[in-house]
């Protein structure tokens, strides 16, 4: 949560929250990503932006899209599969509380989900049916990645096959 900033919606204050992510490294400098999480929009930012519009390139995203780029945004350089896993499953509210609150009892529930999740991924690992449980999460990741391309990112997997991560795509590929 440490890289992540919340900025009050103007009209509403319990909706409308965007969540502003300078994902350092793999943005351009005075660039972040600005989350509408009511409205499932996803917009590259100036930071820094005095005069002109700030909003540089939007994009819309289903429910499940934003389920799995919110964790990606919390833990950009390793996002454990367990915890994209349980995005996926978690109620839409119970995640974003759950990732955001200051609320210590949504934390740990998220947090217990999340361990049940990576014991029930072991399982299937040790019963040789991770990839079919997994299968939900890589199709999710796929649609995912190319709603982000614009913005310069790419969504990879860790050398050791347990997590993904963000990554910045050279800009031929944007």
């Amino acid at each position: 949560m440490e890289g992540m900033i919340k900025v009050q919606g103007a009209f509403n204050q319990w909706e409308d929250d965007l969540l502003l992510f300078p994902v350092e490294g793999l943005l351009p400098s005075g660039q972040a990503l600005s989350v509408n999480t009511t409205y499932l929009i996803v917009s590259l930012v100036l930071t820094n932006s005095t005069s002109e519009n700030p909003i540089l390139l939007q994009r819309l995203l289903t429910e499940l899209q934003m389920r799995l780029l919110l964790p990606l945004l919390e833990s950009p350089r390793y996002c454990p599969h367990e915890v994209l896993y349980t995005s996926l499953f978690y109620s839409y509210r119970g995640l974003l509380a759950g990732l955001f609150s200051s609320n210590g009892t949504s934390r740990e529930e998220w947090q217990a989900a999340i361990e049940r999740n990576r014991v029930f991924l072991q399982h299937a690992y040790k019963l040789g049916t991770r990839k079919k449980e997994l299968k939900p999460l890589y199709n999710a990741l796929s649609k995912l990645r190319s709603k982000l391309r614009p913005f310069g990112l790419e969504i990879a997997i860790s050398t050791s096959g347990s997590a993904y991560g963000l990554i910045s795509l050279p800009f031929s590929q944007q």
